[in-house]
């Protein structure tokens, strides 16, 4: 008997990593909470990779997570690599919502290599043009 996907895949709930897996500009290790939402991924990738069983529902594991909640944007627990995989996220809605290259290029959000200064480029981004988010 086979079931369908929304039987046994629920979006709301998170997804932890159940076989190492390289995705949104990281490697994931088995047990970490894939937060594909904050990364923006599409739902049917995901829906895939839950099916290919990379990545999977874990009710021990959303107990822990409940336990540790993040207060504010959680922009301290990415690395600078996630965060530059946010920044393109965050460039390529402004793109769409700009008429021309140079409004783009005055709109958009910077980038840096140091975390600290990426993560203040972000929130001032925020700031002044979060409604483009």
């Amino acid at each position: 008997m086979t079931r369908r996907i929304d039987e046994i895949f629920n979006p709301a709930r998170p997804l932890f990593v159940k076989t190492p897996v390289q995705s949104a500009g990281k490697f994931w290790e088995r047990g970490e909470r894939y937060n594909w939402e904050f990364f923006n991924l599409p739902l049917p990738a995901v829906q895939a990779m839950f099916l290919g069983g990379h990545i999977h529902h874990n009710p021990e594991l959303e107990v822990e997570l409940v336990k540790k909640v993040t207060i504010g944007d959680g922009l301290e627990e990415l690395t600078v690599d996630q965060l530059h995989v946010l920044v393109g996220n965050i460039n390529a809605k402004v793109k769409d919502k700009t008429k021309t290259n140079s409004e783009f290029l005055a709109k958009k959000c910077a980038t840096s290599k140091i975390k600290d200064r990426q993560i203040a480029l972000i929130r001032r981004w925020r700031s002044a043009y979060g409604d483009m988010e």
